[in-house]
């Protein structure tokens, strides 16, 4: 391998995409599941999962605001690791998404109220809520979709957000919030295990909310106990030593919005740069991709029983059968056949 290829191998073996894994380890190591759209999570351990049930697939997990101010998929017992890493304030700010503390706290508690007692929906409870006499301006700072009152009330673990893709809530028995350096500190190491080698660009990129100066000193600490390894001038953070345990895949089936891409600021050692526009377009949409022959060279998405592969060049007819052979690996047998469209 050389040195590029080095680099994709670990971080194809570390985000748990070579071998399968334990879900809850998965999660785990990887940081959560991006879950902007609502069926990547499920796709990701449906890709990667040695114990995926595509009923049982959301146990035992939730979904909050995380690191990278989206939502994430992460362990329900682990919601206070996140949680507290971001270092909410215990009480509501005033004036926050243009309300009132009072505001916030007596309709938060009337949500939890309406959620114990089984409106766990998102428009059940909107409906709830005007039946109680809010005002259509109120119910759209409460609901608003970036964030309003139910993001304040998820930050703080009062509620969180169920996994499924109907957006419902739950009020969690309890949500022991860890000390926010060592929660920080947490998940730098496992960013660094399972994502690295990586570089501080990269580490930034992916923590968006951990850029202060105070993250320095904590930074440091984590980075004195791993390896250090310098590639084209640029150092590479991982934590055990470099290996060649094995060839690259031929082919392998990234999710969207996966870890594999979001993890780096620099993805040169996944694709090439004429290509970037076709992974992640102007919006910030992450597409699903393949890698084959250790590029990302095309995307794919599921229609039916089918996957349907664009291409962003024409694809070696070795390359479309070792795609056929890894969807029947992977995805069988919700999934039976593969069509590939012409380039895009």
């Amino acid at each position: 391998m050389n040195e590029r290829e080095i680099l994709l191998y670990h971080s194809l073996k570390g985000l748990h995409l070579l071998d399968k894994a334990p879900k809850m380890q998965i999660v785990r190591d990887i940081c959560g599941l991006q879950a902007q759209f609502s069926r990547n999570p499920q796709y990701s351990l449906w890709l990667r999962a040695s114990d995926y049930h595509p009923d049982t697939w959301g146990d035992g997990l939730c979904k909050l605001w995380s690191h990278r101010g989206t939502m994430y998929v992460v362990p329900l017992d682990e919601a206070g690791v996140h949680l507290a890493a971001l270092g909410t304030p215990a009480h509501f700010v005033e004036g926050a998404w243009g309300l009132t503390r009072r505001e916030m706290e007596y309709w938060s508690a009337f949500l939890i109220d309406r959620i114990q007692s089984g409106t766990t929906s998102r428009d059940g409870l909107k409906s709830a809520c005007l039946g109680h006499g809010m005002s259509d301006e109120l119910l759209g700072r409460v609901f608003y979709g970036w964030g309003g009152l139910i993001r304040e009330m998820v930050l703080r673990g009062m509620i969180l957000m169920k996994t499924g893709t109907q957006k419902e809530y739950f009020v969690p028995q309890n949500v022991p919030f860890w000390d926010q350096n060592e929660a920080k500190k947490a998940l730098f190491e496992r960013y660094f295990a399972h994502f690295g080698p990586a570089s501080i660009d990269d580490f930034r990129h992916f923590f968006t909310h951990f850029r202060s100066a105070q993250d320095g000193p904590l930074l440091d600490s984590v980075l004195s106990g791993l390896c250090r390894t310098v590639i084209d001038g640029a150092a590479y953070y991982h934590a055990q030593p470099l290996t060649e345990d094995g060839p690259l895949p031929e082919c392998v089936l990234v999710p969207g919005f996966d870890a594999l891409i979001s993890g780096y600021h620099d993805r040169s050692r996944m694709i090439d740069d004429a290509h970037k526009r076709k992974l992640v377009n102007m919006a910030g949409i992450v597409f699903p991709s393949v890698l084959l022959r250790g590029r990302l060279r095309a995307r794919w998405k599921i229609e039916g029983d089918k996957v349907v592969v664009t291409p962003f060049e024409p694809l070696l007819k070795k390359d479309e059968a070792a795609l056929r052979r890894s969807v029947r690996s992977r995805l069988s047998p919700a999934v039976r056949q593969v069509e590939f469209l012409p380039p895009c």
